[in-house]
């Protein structure tokens, strides 16, 4: 089971009909290793020819598919991906709290999350993000959001602000049928085994209320 969900959101946002294969990423079998040189989802299949890492995927969705999530204005486009790399910093630290056995190590990653979340709710307060499109950015954090929202609804942790405007934004991000869509049925039941099951401090133990 993947422990965050590929981004095959963007494809059901460009609605390009597609065909989603899911992997035990604990037993990959032969025929997915073949297709990822790095055993890493996601991979796109395009006409019999594959294709993996998530930024060339958007990227070729985007060039095939319009409308496009990459802005074509030079500087539009560099500060959606200065932005995406806030991203890859949200998707370790997440990794790092959901994975964190003890509390001194969940508290450690909470505090780098939340203040990574913090900077997205500042930068949505300012307009440096628009927060009601779906571009580079959003297509980036999707899968955190998706999982920072399921978390909050099924353990109670949540690492944003009540009320700010990056918890309304992850939430729309979440609940977007295309992001939805993009995991298996059961995506919400697997994910919190797996929690349980790497003796997940968050998955044992509540939130003061």
């Amino acid at each position: 089971m993947p422990v965050r969900p590929p981004r095959l959101h963007h494809a059901a946002r460009e609605g390009v009909e597609y065909t989603r294969r899911d992997v035990d990423l604990d037993a990959k079998p032969e025929w997915f290793l073949a297709l990822s040189p790095r055993g890493k989802v996601p991979v796109l299949v395009a006409d019999g020819t594959p294709l993996f890492e998530s930024a060339a995927i958007v990227e070729f969705l985007d060039e095939t598919h319009p409308p496009p999530v990459i802005p074509t204005e030079p500087f539009a486009r560099a500060r959606q991906r200065a932005w995406v790399d806030v991203a890859s910093e949200l998707l370790m630290g997440q990794y790092r709290v959901m994975t964190a056995a003890t509390q001194a190590d969940f508290e450690a990653a909470a505090k780098t999350v939340t203040a990574t979340l913090a900077r997205y709710d500042e930068a949505l307060k300012k307009g440096d993000l628009a927060g009601d499109e779906f571009k580079l950015v959003e297509v980036a954090v999707a899968p955190a959001m998706f999982r920072f929202a399921l978390l909050a609804a099924r353990t109670g942790w949540a690492f944003w602000a009540a009320g700010s405007k990056v918890e309304a934004w992850a939430r729309r991000l979440a609940s977007r049928p295309s992001v939805t869509s993009s995991v298996a049925e059961d995506f919400p039941e697997r994910f919190m085994k797996l929690l349980a099951d790497k003796n997940s401090y968050m998955a044992k133990v509540r939130p003061a209320s």
